[in-house]
């Protein structure tokens, strides 16, 4: 059985994966294990950090190792401090775009600890250029997305280093805990099976939840699962609400929806359907401007002009030369004729700021269960920096990596997972072919119309409706068979997820950073400098907010 790439020695010996993880014989071997969930830029930043240490480390992806995540479709860009850019100025531009929600001793640690992990990224192969404030991957090829050499290159150390195996094609749907703390994981593999997996420390670097809306720049299975396990297993979701849009992202029905990053040709337009130029009608001078210091109202400005008969950018006037240089390469492989005619763009969802509460280890409230990457929370606050998503993931992999080795090597024998019972489903009905899309299409739907840009009560309120509907839909239906099981699966949690953020935007009564409301439009600090606090109870499936003060305020 070759469900593992790399194969430990106990893996040559003729015993599948399957038999070797449940025989009551080997737990004890199993214990300094440490597991990763999540195979994209932070799970594998922890791979690499956790195997440094001297763990054993097992990465488990429900799709392929590196290029499956939303790190592939990334533009490459690290925030962080330099020569020219200091420490103190990272910080404080960090805090400002938080707009006073972040949590500050995150960003320090951040700020500390990225120019090593730059280096690192050096160390392995990655080609990084500075270019101002920022570092970029510089990918070997234009028309090759930066983000898709970067993890091309990170999965090939992965998989190449001692002591790190990877499990491809496994999803995880269970965090099973004994006497609060994390014993494994559960879940199955691609053919359907049943599969427990014993480790002493587990890593969540699942991603965020950007593919819960209709219209998204993530890729499509990214729904929030890693959100989902944990409210599952009792850890509270911070700050859901707060969810980035970008405001420019190929909306051709024909075309994908691939961001369209700066920075732009000066000659390139963005126009209104009778032409006429948006930056001009609204005074905003230069888009590279807009998209950077005013994102979030550009989105909201370009949304409403999308709704009134849609935004174009005009690439004609484009000189020949730039087509062969990022970011216009990547088009010359799309099929459509950008020389010849506009191309339709709007915004879309880019990032969830929300997330766990961890320490400066990056342990959550679970002993030996650790987070990283965008399911972290603290880092950005109200809105991401731009260059700070894969900052974020570089640095708190290599803390979570590090941190979750030390933990399995200083842990006795870890419990089984077997020792705490499988929740078996109740009588339901099998899913009809279609009617898991049918949810994941309401899903996508009430997210964009009920919570998506500019947010109000009476949307929210329906959004809040229209879950219920879908919730009981899912509570009908019991398992289905290998091919619908993960479908199914990702249903189940972006409902949850989606829950999170309509319930944490109900009661934020002001517009802070990328949270918008048309009923609220000023940012309150005498009431709302708070954060969301979600407790889910899986008895009732339901959740309890409470709204914190900032740390420190």
């Amino acid at each position: 059985m070759s469900c593992i790439r790399n194969r430990p020695a106990w893996m040559h010996r003729g015993i599948s994966c399957r038999t070797i993880i449940q025989a009551k014989g080997v737990y004890s071997l199993m214990s300094k294990r440490v597991i990763i969930i999540g195979a994209g830029l932070a799970g594998l930043t922890a791979a690499h950090a956790a195997a440094k240490q001297g763990a054993t480390v097992l990465v488990v992806d429900r799709g392929p190792i590196g290029i499956g995540t939303n790190s592939a479709l990334a533009n490459g860009f690290f925030a962080g401090p330099s020569e020219k850019y200091s420490p103190e100025d990272y910080i404080r531009d960090t805090l400002q775009a938080g707009r006073g929600l972040n949590r500050e001793f995150m960003v320090r640690l951040v700020a500390r600890e990225a120019p090593s992990a730059f280096q690192r990224l050096r160390s392995a192969g990655v080609l990084l250029k500075e270019r101002g404030a920022q570092r970029c991957v510089v990918s070997p090829e234009p028309s090759v997305i930066p983000g898709v050499a970067l993890m091309r290159k990170l999965a090939d150390l992965a998989k190449s280093l001692e002591g790190v195996h990877v499990l491809p094609g496994f999803q995880v749907t269970e965090l099973p805990c004994h006497n609060g703390k994390v014993c494994g994981v559960r879940g199955f593999n691609r053919k359907g099976e049943e599969m427990d997996i014993d480790a002493a420390a587990v890593v969540l670097a699942a991603g965020g939840a950007g593919a819960v809306y209709r219209r998204h720049d993530n890729q499509k299975k990214i729904l929030g699962q890693g959100y989902s396990l944990a409210a599952r297993a009792g850890l509270d979701l911070w700050d859901m609400e707060f969810v980035q849009f970008f405001p420019l992202v190929l909306a051709d029905p024909r075309l994908p929806a691939l961001i369209v990053y700066p920075p732009f040709a000066r000659e390139a337009k963005l126009v209104d359907s009778a032409g006429q130029s948006i930056l001009e009608k609204h005074g905003l001078g230069d888009v590279n401007d807009a998209i950077v210091k005013k994102r979030d109202s550009f989105s909201a400005l370009l949304f409403e002009e999308a709704q009134a008969g849609g935004v174009f950018l005009d690439l004609r006037g484009v000189p020949a030369s730039a087509w062969d240089v990022h970011p216009l390469a990547l088009f010359k492989k799309l099929r459509f004729n950008f020389r010849e005619k506009p191309v339709a763009v709007a915004p879309a969802v880019h990032f969830t700021m929300g997330g766990l509460r961890t320490g400066e280890t990056c342990e959550t409230d679970i002993g030996g269960l650790f987070a990283c990457g965008e399911i972290l929370w603290g880092l950005h606050g109200a809105n991401r920096m731009g260059g700070n998503a894969l900052t974020e993931c570089v640095v708190s992999g290599a803390v979570a990596g590090r941190s979750a080795a030390e933990r399995a090597l200083g842990e006795m024998p870890v419990a089984s997972c077997r020792e705490k019972p499988r929740q078996l489903p109740a009588t339901c009905t099998v899913p009809e072919a279609g009617e898991v899309r049918d949810i994941l299409s309401a899903i996508r739907a009430t997210a964009w119309e009920c919570a998506g840009i500019v947010r109000s009560d009476e949307g929210l309120r329906r959004g809040m409706e229209r879950v219920g509907a879908i919730e009981d839909r899912l509570m009908r239906l019991g398992s289905a068979g290998p091919g619908g099981r993960s479908a199914l699966e990702d249903a189940r949690a972006g409902v949850l997820v989606l829950h999170a953020i309509l319930q944490a935007s109900l009661g934020r009564r002001e517009s802070r950073g990328s949270f918008l409301r048309s009923d609220f439009p000023d940012e309150d600090d005498g009431n709302w400098r708070r954060h969301s606090c979600l407790g889910y109870d899986a008895n009732t499936n339901a959740f309890a907010v409470k709204y914190l003060p900032v740390e420190g305020a």
